[in-house]
């Protein structure tokens, strides 16, 4: 072996442990595992709480805490302060909105004003606008959870509150003024088939005031009042003829017999009747009552279908029992039947029409001995008669004068 051999020889065995050292301070699994040990030391002295001696405690007003356990609280709820805190930052989405997100229920979201997205309970993108201090407030849009519009417009406290449209299966359902996520004040209704289908007044979701009805090709057809989302017919007690055409613009059909004269307004599901007022100069027909083809009234603001109910609004009834029908109520029966597929409710009548127009059908023929059990009120200046197939039971039209 030569001088050079040796000398090779000699630095290998110098620096061979120095290689091995690293190479072992390198190793992934060494440092794991000298990292768990280091972690596991530190938490088996961080909970070994015992105190040794008097220094290993704190003293306060004459309590003796110790200082390791004092260590100990701090420590777990710092970690437990880090994890909430991580937990509620907002998060990274697959969206590409360019707002932060925020889970609902986030305690930074309470501290962000401006624009954000809120998450729902499963995730979902549940509202992207404006908030402020965690409060929706401003304009935004609410979505469901299948990412489907719900709400569109102005909020504040969390409600819809202001201008806005609503949307029910991705339809919209309404636009116009809100309070409190309730229609109010005026606004717009849409149909099945997104056609419009009343424009006017609300009040606490329902239709009330002025408003107009539109049909199924966005004609109007009825302008008027509302209340609790139903027509207030007794409206057109008292007008001319003339009046009510302005107002009541669909489909009609006139029945004539003798001296009487009705109106069916298909669309509202009404008859007026009137009497010749002959001692005017335009002779025109002033409406003296109203038959509306329906078996619920609306009383005190509130939808009424049995008579014990119309009791509690309109008081004990003037007259009630099995009375005969006038050839007026006859022709109101007729219609009620044929609008819900019954020959006839009450059993059989001796009734007859004949057309002598597309819209005009003279009545030949009445049951002179036809007979219903009525109920008979009379409140604020209004006559109402309800029609009922039995006594104490739901009603099947009714009919409003003065």
């Amino acid at each position: 072996m030569n001088i050079v051999e040796i000398l090779i020889t000699t630095i290998k065995a110098k620096l061979m442990p120095i290689l091995n050292k690293l190479k072992l301070l390198t190793n992934k699994s060494f440092i794991k595992n000298k990292l768990l040990v280091r972690i596991r030391n530190f938490f088996f002295r961080l909970l070994d709480i015992r105190p040794r001696d008097e220094k290993d405690y704190y003293s306060f007003s004459g309590w003796l805490v110790s200082r390791r356990l004092a260590m100990a609280a701090v420590v777990v709820i710092s970690i437990l302060c880090i994890a909430f805190l991580w937990n509620s930052k907002p998060n990274k989405t697959e969206n590409a909105y360019p707002y932060k997100a925020y889970k609902y229920n986030s305690v930074m979201l309470k501290f962000t004003t401006g624009k954000a997205q809120i998450l729902g309970k499963s995730g979902y993108t549940a509202y992207i606008g404006d908030v402020e201090d965690g409060v929706v407030k401003g304009r935004g849009t609410l979505y469901g959870r299948q990412g489907d519009i719900v709400y569109e417009g102005e909020f504040d406290a969390n409600a819809y509150n202001g201008t806005g449209k609503y949307y029910e299966n991705s339809q919209l359902k309404y636009e116009g003024t809100f309070k409190d996520n309730l229609y109010e004040g005026e606004g717009k209704l849409y149909g099945d088939n997104a056609a419009l289908w009343y424009e006017g007044s609300f009040h606490l979701g329902h239709m009330s005031g002025e408003g107009i009805l539109y049909d199924a090709f966005q004609n109007p057809i009825y302008r008027g009042r509302f209340q609790e989302d139903r027509i207030v017919y007794q409206e057109l007690i008292g007008k001319k003829t003339t009046e009510i055409s302005q107002m009541y613009t669909g489909v009609r059909e006139i029945f004539t017999a003798g001296d009487i004269f009705e109106v069916y307004m298909k669309d509202i599901d009404a008859i007026y009747f009137g009497e010749d007022a002959g001692n005017t100069l335009d002779e025109e027909v002033i409406v003296q009552g109203i038959y509306i083809l329906q078996s619920q009234v609306c009383l005190g603001g509130k939808e009424t279908a049995d008579i014990p109910q119309v009791r509690e609004h309109l008081g004990e009834p003037v007259y009630e029992g099995n009375t005969r029908l006038e050839p007026e109520d006859q022709i109101a029966l007729n219609k009620t039947c044929e609008l819900r597929g019954e020959s006839v409710l009450y059993g059989k009548a001796g009734y007859r029409e004949t057309a002598v127009y597309d819209d005009v059908t003279e009545v030949t023929a009445f049951d002179e001995d036809y007979q219903a059990y009525i109920y008979v009120y009379e409140k604020d200046g209004i006559i109402y008669t309800f029609f009922c197939r039995d006594k104490d039971g739901g009603f099947d039209f009714y009919r409003m004068e003065r």
